[in-house]
């Protein structure tokens, strides 16, 4: 075999496409007698995965090493020398009954990393940047036809609305949605309704979006749906208020020059949902965050002093936004 058809780098953060897609590279040896094993870099040391991959497997023809967390590519690499020297030279000579594949989903890659320059010229290097809307919706459609079901187009959309892009959580809907019509059925918009519960997060950023729009028919109806599921009127004004702050924050970082990157690592979280907090911040403009969570503010002193009913106050705030 060629190199680059014994050593993968998946990057990107697409993580259902990268799973599926590492799925079939094991899936094409399953003529042969194989074995998978899983190492993972917050856990494990560069060095279990070099011994593993030099060790020829016993009983099979190919072994199959999936190294997921590669913090050796990261400039917070804890590799030691040693280890990146052997890695480099495993890398330029691979067994030819390993197969190893390198998991970097939502890593930060840092370029000048001396594994990943070899890579660059050993590894075949696929790249899954977050997926578009599109892209999802056909991924949902195959993913039910592989089971012979079909999905309708409201049904589909209604799914979207409830959960968006969480790609994770829409693999888990989809098994759950596949158990309960059975192959050959059809999923409609009821059975979204009844099995698949709503995303408070997404709820929550399109009462907003709803909110600096002034759409007004659009702001009752989101703020309906959360209350019919979140009985506490506080909890609903606390994740407006720190959702409102999540949007500044972000916004304020964008202008001093904070990348994508950089965001990810501010709030902690992986590169795809640092994307969605970029795109969210660049949808709106400060003066009109600062002026809804400076009302917030208000409504939060009035509340804690007694001078207004929670639920009340809130839908105070709602009724005085101009309609579009």
């Amino acid at each position: 075999m060629q190199n680059d058809d014994l050593i993968y780098l998946f990057t990107g953060t697409s993580e259902i496409f990268i799973k599926n897609r590492i799925n079939r590279i094991i899936q094409s040896f399953k003529k042969l007698e194989s074995i998978t094993i899983k190492y993972d870099m917050d856990v494990n040391s560069l060095s279990q995965v070099i011994e593993d991959a030099l060790t020829i497997p016993l009983l099979e023809d190919i072994k199959i090493i999936i190294v997921k967390n590669p913090k050796f590519l990261t400039k917070n690499s804890n590799a030691t020398k040693e280890e990146i020297k052997a890695f480099i030279k495993y890398l330029k000579n691979p067994l030819d009954s390993t197969i190893l594949i390198i998991d970097a989903t939502n890593c930060v890659i840092y370029g000048a990393s001396e594994i990943y320059k070899t890579l660059r010229n050993v590894a075949r290097i696929i790249d899954y940047p977050e997926a578009e809307e599109i892209e999802i919706k056909g991924w949902i459609v195959r993913s039910f036809n592989s089971n012979n079901i079909d999905i309708k187009d409201d049904a589909l959309n209604l799914l979207m609305d409830y959960i968006g892009d969480d790609q994770p959580r829409l693999s888990q809907e989809i098994e759950k949605l596949t158990s309960y019509v059975g192959k050959g059925n059809t999923i409609y918009q009821k059975d979204i309704k009844l099995l698949v519960p709503k995303d408070v997060n997404n709820e929550i950023y399109s009462l907003i979006k709803a909110i600096i729009n002034h759409n007004l028919n659009m702001v009752y109806s989101i703020y309906n749906s959360l209350s019919h599921n979140i009985k506490d009127s506080s909890t609903i004004i606390n994740l407006i208020a720190n959702k409102f702050k999540e949007l500044i924050s972000t916004y304020k970082l964008l202008k001093f020059g904070y990348t994508q990157n950089d965001i990810a690592k501010f709030y902690e979280v992986s590169n795809g949902k640092a994307y969605y907090l970029v795109q969210e911040a660049k949808a709106f403009k400060l003066s009109d965050l600062e002026y809804y969570i400076d009302k917030l503010a208000e409504l939060d002193y009035q509340i804690k002093s007694g001078k207004i009913d929670k639920t009340i106050g809130l839908e105070l705030i709602l009724l005085k936004i101009p309609t579009s």
